[in-house]
């Protein structure tokens, strides 16, 4: 190969690399709808996640990069204009938290690729086809984690050791929810467990829950994943003190706001996934044809501070598993 030969290989080789760092199609503002069950409160630290992942994949909001956050009033099923909007205004993928969402965009749409995040159960809610080989225009994140329940309610005897009844809180009106309530409830059990389930999305509606769960004798309380549970966790952790009863919860974000402890995946983790799915679709790779993932790690999380405004000492062995301690 002669010098000429040589410089030209190189460059193609240059050029071939620098395209695989850089967005495709330069020049191009991407569009992406963040499509949520609840406003800036509930969802805006996943949005500024999203944000700040996709920065680092090469795109910038101003520059090739356009984040639409869109949350309905109430519900979907009440304020299904919030979908179509979306949908009309030809975003090239939808962002969808959690269940509801997603399947509120499913309905809209089946050609605009639509990437998930936050969904316990997405073939049992038809949201696709099989993990493996999804299907249509969706593919994302699942929370699925084999024997997640069981390890909650194993832990949370580890800390709690004295419990026997146990209160179990979910939002009836999120389809995820059935398989969360059914695994946990199925977990309780196998420890001889009793377990008590009320339903709350509301603040007035939790705040209710831990008051009857108290009077009917739960020692501790499950609560099941929910946008409404994120939106709420201040004043949630606030209740639960009040009834001085211990909390589990799947989200970090609930211990970080004065709950007891969390063991599950991370959503921020979750959209940081997302975001590399994303990232594909815009360079090409179409939904159907991308599996859907399982969260990278789940974490344990315990908040000393609460445990101690509870009475209760948490075992140094439980500490040293934990990966964040709040104090």
């Amino acid at each position: 190969m002669n010098r000429r030969q040589l410089i030209i290989a190189a460059s193609a080789f240059a050029a071939f690399g620098l395209s695989r760092s850089v967005p495709a199609q330069q020049g191009k503002v991407w569009r992406v709808g963040f499509l949520a069950t609840e406003g800036p409160v509930g969802s805006g630290s996943l949005v500024n996640a999203f944000r700040d992942s996709m920065r680092k994949l090469g795109y910038v909001e101003g520059r090739n990069l356009s984040i639409e956050h869109r949350w309905p009033n109430n519900s979907f099923e009440e304020d299904p204009g919030v979908v179509a909007a979306l949908v009309q205004s030809k975003v090239d993928v939808i962002l969808a938290w959690p269940t509801p969402a997603t399947l509120a965009a499913k309905r809209a749409t089946a050609t605009i690729p639509i990437v998930f995040v936050g969904v316990s159960d997405p073939v049992g809610t038809g949201i696709v086809s099989s993990l493996g080989r999804p299907g249509g225009n969706i593919t994302g994140i699942s929370n699925l984690a084999l024997d997640l329940a069981g390890k909650q309610v194993q832990l949370l005897r580890e800390l709690v050791p004295g419990i026997q009844r146990v209160g179990v809180i979910s939002n009836p009106a999120n389809p995820g929810t059935k398989l969360t309530l059914a695994e946990t409830e199925r977990a309780l059990r196998q420890l001889g467990l009793h377990s008590q389930a009320v339903s709350a999305r509301s603040r007035a509606e939790f705040e209710t829950a831990f008051k009857r769960l108290a009077a009917d004798g739960a020692t501790a309380v499950l609560i099941s994943p929910d946008s409404s549970v994120l939106e709420h966790r201040a004043k949630i952790a606030e209740f639960a003190l009040a009834a001085r009863l211990p909390t589990f919860f799947q989200r970090e974000e609930s211990v970080e706001a004065g709950g007891l402890i969390s063991y599950g995946p991370s959503l921020t983790d979750q959209v940081r996934q997302a975001a590399r799915y994303v990232d594909r679709i815009f360079k090409g790779a179409k939904p159907a044809d991308l599996p859907v993932e399982q969260p990278d790690r789940i974490k344990l999380v315990v908040n000393v501070k609460t445990a101690k405004a509870l009475g209760i000492q948490v075992p140094s062995e439980l500490l040293v598993r934990a990966d964040k301690v709040i104090q």
